[in-house]
């Protein structure tokens, strides 16, 4: 449950190009791959919306394209268990910003493709926030400081990297020191 810390002063243009592509350049199949964003609440609200302007912007289709931004998943079964966290999800609460479907429309029907997803009013409770998914989903979640950054990126079992997003140096190495990555 790899995480992007995303504070109040950050580049927030920046971090929009650096979670896409974490979260959705191999169409989140990789053990690096972004899961969760950890957002000061102070920045949350555009975070998303230039999140959501930009991920339909993302084209998928066949992998070897290089204009396709985002391919299958593996197989038909791991299309259906994203599915199934994407329902889940909802489920518990969290908010769908964007996505949260098989695609089957312009040629896709014969492949393995699933929508680009978002969720908003993520807890870290939640087992969208705590389970390893292993497809193009993405959990936001708001905090009020660096510290319970920390604190939500520490919680989980898995987590395999992290990165932040700050223009303070010193936070910056805060974190190196306190994220349990």
């Amino acid at each position: 449950k790899n995480a992007v810390t995303v504070l109040e002063d950050a580049d927030l243009n920046l971090a929009v190009d650096a979670i896409l592509w974490g979260a959705f350049g191999t169409s989140g199949q990789r053990c690096t791959a972004t899961s969760r964003i950890i957002v000061h609440q102070a920045v949350k609200a555009e975070l998303e919306q230039k999140l959501v302007e930009r991920i339909g912007e993302l084209k998928l289709g066949n992998g070897l394209d290089e204009s396709v931004k985002v391919g299958p998943v593996i197989n038909r079964s791991f299309l259906e268990k994203i599915d199934e966290y994407v329902k889940i999800g909802q489920a518990e609460g969290a908010t769908l910003l964007a996505g949260g479907h098989i695609v089957t429309e312009n040629g896709l029907a014969s492949g393995n493709f699933y929508a680009p997803t978002i969720f908003t009013n993520v807890t870290p409770e939640m087992r969208i926030a705590k389970e390893e998914i292993f497809g193009p989903v993405l959990s936001i979640i708001s905090v009020n400081s660096l510290e319970e950054a920390i604190e939500v990126n520490n919680k989980v079992e898995f987590g395999l990297s992290s990165a932040i997003f700050t223009a303070d140096v010193n936070r910056a190495f805060q974190a190196m020191r306190d994220l349990d990555t």
